[in-house]
């Protein structure tokens, strides 16, 4: 059950595209929006000659305060005319990271509705608040490119299964996502059968759970062929017309998958269609309660 979505807004060119998919699922769900403008106090500058004057710093706040409190008001002006019960919190990060204060908030709500990365955009702002959302939360995050199409209920979904627990939790999480006419891919690149993987029928357990839940299931099996996991899953999401695609993210130790690229990581740099992550558990970040 979807009753509160949180919708944090990086002030990329996505913000609207995920700020509108979250009014789609508020409208399907009855949900309240909660849209999230952080102003990040600046660190102090220092050259080879010492600190710089402190009026450069209060400028450089000034400056940054007058650009969130435009984005808020924007964000307000968007909102004023819907139907549902929405706002937007201006918040000043004083003790935590921009990312930190961001996964505190999500810890209040069913749902994170974040804009996919810029293309091209090489600082870590995005990956950042991506990463505390999904580790840090205990939320899902729904991750919506710029042109993607949500729908409520989904129309067409892929799961990229595999026997994890981040990737059972995901599922479970998508749940209010879809319903008995969305048509569902459960789909497996190279699956190892054996005990403790997929099993002597991959795929067939978890499709027929779904089923119980009264939802139309396909199980895909597709060779890897050379492919990274992401490039293979993104292929089926693209060639089926998928509009929303299902994961477990991270499921090898974090930094190993920041360092090797793994499916996640392939998935947010490449996806053109909305992007359900789950994680399963979550890591302390600061205080709240």
């Amino acid at each position: 059950m979807i009753r509160e979505i949180f919708v944090p807004l990086l002030r990329t060119a996505s913000d609207m595209a995920a700020l509108d998919a979250a009014l789609v699922l508020a409208r399907a769900h009855h949900a309240h929006v909660t849209g999230l403008v952080t102003l990040e106090q600046p660190m102090p500058l220092v050259t080879e000659f010492g600190y710089v004057p402190v009026e450069f710093s209060q400028r450089q706040l000034d400056e940054s305060r007058a650009a969130a409190e435009v984005l808020a008001t924007r964000t307000r002006d968007h909102l004023a005319h819907e139907d549902i019960t929405c706002e937007v919190r201006l918040t000043e990060a004083m003790l935590l990271w921009s990312e930190e204060t961001a996964a505190l908030h999500a810890r209040h709500c069913d749902l994170s509705v974040l804009g996919g990365p810029d293309p091209g955009d090489s600082s870590p702002h995005f990956a950042l608040n991506f990463k505390s959302l999904l580790m840090h939360s205990g939320r899902p995050v729904l991750m919506v490119p710029t042109g993607a199409v949500v729908s409520a209920p989904a129309r067409r979904v892929v799961i990229a299964w595999k026997p994890t627990a981040e990737a059972a939790r995901a599922i479970h999480e998508a749940m209010p996502l879809m319903s008995a006419g969305t048509r569902i891919d459960v789909l497996m690149i190279d699956p190892q059968v054996a005990e403790g993987r997929h099993g002597e029928q991959p795929g067939a357990d978890i499709a027929r759970h779904l089923a119980r839940h009264s939802l139309n299931v396909n199980i895909v099996s597709l060779p890897r062929e050379g492919r990274t996991d992401g490039a293979a899953i993104l292929h089926h999401v693209n060639d089926v017309g998928a509009d929303l695609l299902v994961m477990g993210g991270y499921g090898h130790a974090r930094w190993r998958e920041v360092v090797l690229g793994g499916a996640t990581r392939g998935v947010l740099e490449g996806a053109r269609t909305a992007v359900l992550f789950s994680h399963q558990g979550a890591l302390p970040c600061g205080n709240g309660g």
